[in-house]
């Protein structure tokens, strides 16, 4: 449509606490950014390995979740991110996004090993989609009670191109691609 679309490039994991007081330049600043319609590139592999000491043990924060869903252009341009970890094992939308709206895009992007854990509404790359997810896949293991799924926990949007190859265990609703 000649339109421009503006992103910020993501080259680095950054800390535990980046996205407080505006720093979202990092992936996990992301999932603090207080401007959730923004739109992301990958500029680099991502290596997470650092997130299993953060948080109380707890991890990587999902970007987006049960209120505030994630709406803006995520493309990972094929990089990867390997070994993420998230352990939260009593909180719903799990995943490196929580959840994303309707508007959302999630693609090209690949998760390789690493643990994710929740509750309700968890997958290794969403939690909850209702947007679109194409062209991405999750070679890690996926643990949690509801609508569990090696990519995607739970969808109402549209998953293209897509896999899972990882171990998926759970309650109910429990898939290797979606759980419900």
């Amino acid at each position: 449509d000649g339109g421009i679309v503006g992103y910020t490039v993501v080259t680095g994991l950054g800390v535990s606490s980046d996205g407080i007081g505006g720093t979202n330049q990092t992936l996990q600043g992301m999932a603090r950014s207080e401007n959730l319609s923004a739109n992301f590139v990958l500029g680099a592999d991502i290596d997470p390995s650092p997130t299993v000491g953060w948080n109380s043990g707890a991890g990587f924060l999902p970007i987006g979740n049960s209120t505030t869903a994630y709406t803006g252009i995520f493309d990972g341009l094929g990089h990867t991110i390997d070994t993420l970890t998230i352990s939260r094992p009593e909180a719903d939308y799990v995943g490196l996004f929580g959840k994303i709206g309707t508007t959302a895009v999630v693609q090209n992007v690949g998760l390789v090993g690493g643990s994710v854990a929740g509750f309700n509404n968890v997958g290794g790359l969403v939690g909850a989609n209702y947007g679109v997810v194409n062209n991405s896949y999750n070679t890690g293991t996926v643990d949690g009670n509801n609508n569990v799924g090696g990519l995607v926990g739970t969808n109402v949007g549209k998953i293209d191109n897509s896999y899972a190859t990882g171990n998926v265990s759970g309650g109910v609703s429990v898939g290797g691609l979606v759980g419900q």
